[in-house]
């Protein structure tokens, strides 16, 4: 019977904090197998375009945007982009909160005040820079803008429960109170989870055959819906609860011992 595996991206396979800014080459090597036992590996990640860290990894599919991006060989079958009115709706909302924006296309991407110390350290959790990204959109209008999804920052959390308050009956979003103080905000629909969940019955197969690997709040759904959701050892206590197994970290091979134990790979 076939199997399909999700991954998350960050702290999951890289941890562009710590240096690893690529999955190791025994989690290419357990992947690259798994496949030839004629299973599926897919990403699923909050992030909107495929970084340049895992390009090297022959996935089948893509859950991008939490879920509002989704690919699967070499075909879309979910794209659900923002309109121009809603995302001006939300440039007038984060202004008032002092929130720093980054609304991302699946090449592109609209940013706010990309010198602000919050983007910069933004770049710094996400791509391992502290350099001007070269490509970034800064003066647009929200007519210019073809997103999928928004990050917003802010300086303080009160700011991110006020913010969220007047978002969350119309819009996703996904909150982190801790940390980089930011939300994701997306379109009313799929989530990282119910993508996954679309996409294995899509495929006809069945629920325990089904694996996800996450290490972050917005990975609990994921972990949920599929049949064995296993949580990275560095993942928090939180998240641990939602999962079906506890693996090692990103930094210990945490992917590549679980695949080992499970597959005979």
């Amino acid at each position: 019977m076939k199997k399909i595996a999700f991954f998350d991206i960050d702290g999951t396979m890289v941890n562009v904090p710590n240096g690893m800014m690529h999955p190791s080459s025994e989690t290419i090597r357990v992947l690259s197998e798994f496949k030839k036992q004629g299973n599926y590996i897919v990403v699923a990640s909050a992030r909107g375009s495929v970084p340049e860290s895992i390009k090297n990894i022959n996935f089948d599919g893509y859950i991008l945007n939490d879920g509002h991006y989704i690919l699967f060989d070499h075909e879309i079958l979910v794209d659900d982009q923002l309109t121009s009115d809603e995302i001006n709706r939300l440039i007038n909302l984060y202004n008032k909160y002092d929130g720093c924006y980054s609304f991302s296309g699946h090449e592109q991407e609209w940013c706010s005040h990309l010198d602000h110390p919050l983007m910069i350290d933004h770049l710094k959790m996400f791509q391992g820079i502290d350099t001007r990204p070269i490509g970034v959109i800064e003066i647009f209008n929200a007519i210019d803008v073809e997103a999928v999804s928004c990050c917003v920052m802010f300086n303080r959390v009160q700011d991110l429960i006020e913010c969220y308050s007047e978002l969350k009956d119309e819009f996703t979003v996904i909150p982190y109170y801790s940390g980089l103080i930011r939300m994701d905000v997306y379109h009313k629909g799929f989530t990282k989870g119910t993508a996954c969940k679309y996409l294995y019955k899509k495929l006809n197969i069945d629920r325990m055959n089904t694996y996800a690997f996450g290490d972050g709040d917005n990975d609990i759904e994921m972990l949920q819906l599929v049949g064995h959701g296993i949580a990275m050892g560095n993942a928090s206590d939180e998240i641990k609860k939602y999962a079906s197994e506890i693996t090692d970290t990103v930094d210990h091979e945490g992917i590549a011992k679980t695949f080992r134990k499970h597959f005979d790979i």
